[in-house]
């Protein structure tokens, strides 16, 4: 009996001993997970700080554009937006420079490059930045949300919506005084290396919202007929990509070439090129930057070249976009 005993105690010792012999190796499990966690966190911190150093260095996104409305060798088109009062150095060169270096015959600037509050400094700086651009190729410009109060005068609001401008203040007229052609429900044919187009500005929603009324709808409608009339290559100015959207429409946009930015591609993005996180059009928005079919016309979103207030670029380099527009092979 004292055997029995004896044996079934040394068992109990022997599990006790096999339990505590396991603990150790479960918690150096949890230590290692742990660690790798925070190697992880810490890499993927270190290379957004990285990432932060590369917004003084303007990049360039490069699109090609086909179409059998372009009868000639094609042309090249710079798209710039979103500066938002920002100087990459004390006079902006370097974003002559980079849109020089890429020999365009059309320089299109999307809004936001400045702000309601801007200072008179700032708009000298501007006009000074479009006389030089105005040196390498033509430049067209629209409006964004934060300068439209700044082109005019007065401004029409429907809902939380600008619609229309009257009377251009002094800013605008000191932009316009460069050379730089102002576009804003407002189009012009012009003639690029023997190419025609038609180009227009405009800021507002190209679909009836439902807080328009007959005659602020109206007023659209009527400019985007006009607008479309016409056999020559159409490319349309258009702060926010939002404006099109066929979805909300209900029909595709009879346009060729619609160039927006607003966006900032979310500002902060993933890393390894995986787009947005986050834009007003919620998480992982399909409309961020790039190149999308909208209908039978294409949209081309800029991620442009600012961060958002206090906000920094993360995984996001500043940029103006490229457009080789093509004749159809």
């Amino acid at each position: 009996m004292k055997l029995e005993r004896g044996t079934v105690g040394c068992n109990k010792t022997s599990d006790k001993r096999e339990s505590r012999g396991n603990t150790p190796k479960r918690f150096s499990l949890l230590k290692l997970t742990l660690l790798a966690v925070a190697v992880c966190v810490i890499t993927l911190l270190a290379a957004a700080l990285i990432s932060t150093s590369e917004n003084k260095r303007i990049g360039t996104a490069v699109y090609t554009v086909s179409s059998s409305k372009i009868e000639t060798d094609g042309l090249r088109i710079v798209l710039i937006s979103d500066l938002h009062r920002t100087r990459f150095d004390e006079t902006n060169q370097q974003l002559v420079d980079v849109t020089a270096e890429q020999h365009p015959d059309l320089i299109c600037v999307d809004g936001d490059m400045l702000e309601r509050s801007c200072t008179e400094e700032e708009v000298e700086a501007l006009s000074d930045l479009f006389s030089r651009l105005m040196a390498v190729a033509p430049v067209y410009f629209s409006a964004g949300n934060h300068d439209y109060k700044v082109y005019f005068n007065k401004t029409d609001i429907v809902g939380h919506e600008y619609v229309s401008g009257e009377g251009k203040s002094a800013v605008l007229q000191k932009l316009e005084n460069t050379g730089a052609v102002f576009l804003e429900n407002d189009y012009l044919d012009v003639e690029v290396c023997g190419q025609k187009l038609r180009l227009g500005g405009f800021y507002s929603k190209a679909y009836r919202t439902e807080e328009d009324t007959d005659e602020s709808w109206s007023a659209r409608e009527t400019f985007l007929s006009k607008y479309c009339d016409t056999d020559s290559y159409k490319l349309m100015l258009s702060h926010r990509p939002q404006s099109f959207e066929p979805e909300k429409s209900g029909s595709d946009p009879d346009i060729d070439l619609i160039l927006s930015g607003h966006t900032h591609s979310g500002v902060i993005c993933l890393p390894f090129g995986l787009g947005a996180i986050w834009t007003e059009d919620g998480f992982f928005p399909k409309y961020d930057k790039g190149e999308f079919d909208i209908g039978t016309a294409q949209l081309i979103i800029t991620s442009g070249l600012a961060g958002y207030g206090w906000i920094p670029r993360v995984f996001n380099p500043p940029e103006i976009a490229v457009i080789e527009l093509l004749p159809e092979k």
